[in-house]
């Protein structure tokens, strides 16, 4: 089953700011393209926005793009990460610098059209939930990794009953509100496990979004063998002691 690509079709949404933070470690070769078609996006939309990019201690000219980005247009706004801590620890620094009434995050590979970002906040106002976020029911990352996710998935659930069967699935946006309940503390790829468990333990709404999760176009997946070992021990610490 492929969901099909959702209309551009132009529509009043609100006139609330959306902030939505996307951590970048070593991206150049897509960070430039992968903002002009969100930010086209929410502007065709008519949405009141701010993109965050953060610059997760990149090596490369990340940092540098996204400087040039941020002059040319006044809605994107760069945070430097000096050194990369973990996927998490981007996210976490995004998140402190966000103004808006919801707020949301994302990676930054191409992999999530634009529209879909859309479509995602689009339920969450309509269907008054605290927070809303992407179900990746096609997946084009490769066979290994979609077996490992497909574990991961199957076991979550049934270790902290979270009602959802794609745990890392974002943009994942929130209310403010919500947001300050499940605010993360996990610096490294545990972090949307985290929030998906302290929103279920808070009983927030949720709802969900399928989209086809499309090959990444530039760049490398930062998942190692090491990162699938670090999800598996976070799983088993925090059904055991949970969270601080």
């Amino acid at each position: 089953m492929t969901p099909s690509k959702r209309s551009s079709r132009s529509y009043k949404i609100s006139s609330d700011k959306l902030s939505i933070v996307v951590p970048l470690y070593n991206e150049e070769a897509g960070c430039k393209s992968f903002a002009q078609n969100l930010t086209d996006c929410f502007d065709q939309q008519g949405l009141n926005y701010e993109l965050i990019l953060v610059d997760n201690g990149s090596v490369d000219r990340t940092g540098q793009l996204i400087n040039e980005l941020s002059l040319t247009n006044p809605r994107i706004t760069g945070v430097r990460v000096e050194v990369n801590q973990g996927f998490g620890w981007g996210i976490i620094n995004g998140l402190q610098a966000a103004s808006g009434d919801y707020v949301g995050f994302m990676g930054g590979d191409e992999q999530i059209r634009a529209e879909d970002v859309v479509a995602v906040y689009r339920k969450l106002l309509d269907e008054g939930l605290d927070f809303c976020k992407v179900k990746r029911i096609t997946r084009h990352d490769g066979i290994w990794r979609g077996l490992i996710s497909s574990i991961y998935n199957l076991l979550f659930p049934l270790l902290f009953a979270v009602k959802s069967t794609d745990i890392n699935g974002t943009p994942k946006i929130f209310t403010v509100a919500a947001l300050k309940k499940v605010f993360p503390t996990a610096r490294d790829w545990f972090l949307d496990a985290e929030v998906m468990i302290k929103a279920a333990r808070a009983g927030l709404r949720m709802g969900e979004i399928e989209i086809e999760f499309l090959p990444r176009q530039s760049g490398s997946s930062n998942v190692r063998l090491s990162t699938i070992v670090e999800f598996f021990k976070n799983m088993l610490y925090y059904r055991l002691r949970g969270f601080k």
